[in-house]
């Protein structure tokens, strides 16, 4: 199935359980190099876990936040992590971004008119990234989910309905 075009979708992962300091350290190494753009070969091993040919083949998407998909942004569909630049390891107060945040975010997931994205294709990246991660990590501490935000919830009349 498409992903629904009324709904923004992201990938979302985090350290679940009791995570002693010694890996939220770890996941804030591995955060900061999928989120800086210092990721093709975290993107790689993706590819390696997938279970679907169409991920397997997908290029690796030569932008500054790194991802996958085609680089032509009107044909081919994307999925790009969310970008922390340079320097940006610390928030405004100088604290580690694993102390406010958690998580490792697939935040631009961009379907075309001729490539879409399929809910079975998130899955599998789910499960691939996990993989990734939990390799790196050296231990079975992540998960993830999909995230859907829908795209009217800021408007005035968002719960208006025509039935009413």
């Amino acid at each position: 199935m498409n992903l629904l075009n009324t709904h923004n979708h992201r990938l979302v992962f985090y350290l679940y359980g009791d995570d002693p300091e010694k890996y939220r350290k770890k996941w804030n190494e591995f955060k900061i190099k999928c989120e800086s753009g210092d990721n093709k070969h975290i993107i790689e091993r993706l590819k390696e876990y997938s279970k679907l040919e169409i991920i397997k083949n997908m290029p690796y998407l030569k932008r500054t936040e790194g991802g996958m998909g085609g680089n032509n942004n009107v044909i081919h569909k994307q999925i790009r992590f969310r970008h922390i630049f340079e320097g940006q390891q610390f928030n405004g107060r100088n604290i580690p971004y694993y102390k406010d945040d958690n998580h490792i975010i697939f935040n631009e997931i961009i379907s075309t008119d001729i490539e879409k994205w399929t809910y079975n294709e998130l899955d599998d990246l789910i499960y691939a990234f996990i993989k990734t991660a939990n390799y790196y990590m050296k231990t079975a501490c992540v998960s993830g989910y999909i995230e859907l935000i829908n795209k009217t919830t800021f408007s005035d009349h968002y719960l208006d309905s025509d039935t009413e």
